[in-house]
């Protein structure tokens, strides 16, 4: 089966380090192309480069303007390799010859292996996802890449006022693709804004800054399969059109996989 995410991340060499993808409507958001998307698409092509034996540990990254256009190019920079870690940077631009800069992100590929040392605190006790109902915009509503997301909320509700901005929402891909680095990472972009859990009516918002953190194996990501995971996000502030967030994503057996943590401008 052609999954959405593979069909939209696929890319083509275009020269050394550098690759091409159309922006299509797909994973489109309101204005350019979904962050989450993006950040799969830098996974894609750091892949190209990294030692196979090396996985995810972490991501930096910021987004300078709308990723938009017919073609985005990918440059990916291996800034350093080391025996089991490789430290890479992967930028999307408007035009081939290093033109405006959209996208940029610091990549840890690393052989990491088990210690004799580990924690992680415990996974909030919420409505199983089987007992929840799925998120959906009304037709015709809401972004294009949303629809790519099956989205049940267990905590919280958008586009209402409360207390904290707080969520927990179980996710998996809709259409039914099997987790790995790539889907998660894609999916780790998907929970709304904070703000939209503050009021009752949509506040544009856009992220400017991302860090992602993996703490699970591919193998255990393959174990999840197309089981749901819990993405519970919060915000320690909002001010003066901006706002953090922070979340916490969750295998359905309880294991903390991946945390992440963003800032956004809202208005």
């Amino acid at each position: 089966m052609d999954y959405a995410l593979d069909t939209e991340t696929e890319i083509a060499a275009h020269g050394e380090r550098v690759y091409s993808r159309p922006v299509t409507q797909v994973f489109w958001n309101m204005e350019s192309a979904f962050g989450g998307w993006a950040l799969a698409l830098a996974m894609e092509a750091v892949a190209r480069e990294a030692d196979p034996a090396a996985a995810l540990a972490s991501i930096n990254a910021i987004f300078l303007a709308g990723i938009e256009g017919e073609t985005v190019f990918v440059r990916v920079e291996t800034l350093s390799q080391r025996k089991r870690t490789g430290f890479f940077r992967v930028t999307l631009h408007k035009d081939a010859d290093d033109g405006p800069l959209l996208f940029s992100s610091d990549i840890v590929m690393s052989d990491r292996r088990e210690t004799d040392l580990a924690y992680q605190p415990e996974m909030p006790d919420v409505t199983p996802a089987a007992d929840t109902e799925r998120l959906a915009f009304p037709p015709g509503m809401g972004p294009r890449w949303f629809g790519h997301y099956d989205q049940r909320i267990a905590v919280g509700r958008p586009f209402t006022v409360q207390d904290q901005p707080r969520s927990a929402v179980w996710m998996r891909d809709g259409d039914g693709r099997p987790l790995d680095t790539k889907g998660l990472v894609s999916i780790s972009d998907v929970p709304m804004p904070r703000a939209f859990f503050l009021a009752d009516t949509p506040r544009f918002s856009s992220t400017v800054s991302y860090s992602f953190a993996m703490f699970a194996t591919e193998e255990e990501l393959a174990a999840i399969g197309t089981d749901h995971v819990l993405v519970e996000s919060d915000s320690a502030r909002i001010r003066r059109g901006m706002s953090d967030q922070h979340a916490r994503i969750w295998s359905p057996s309880g294991d903390l996989i991946a945390l992440t943590s963003q800032t956004a401008f809202f208005r």
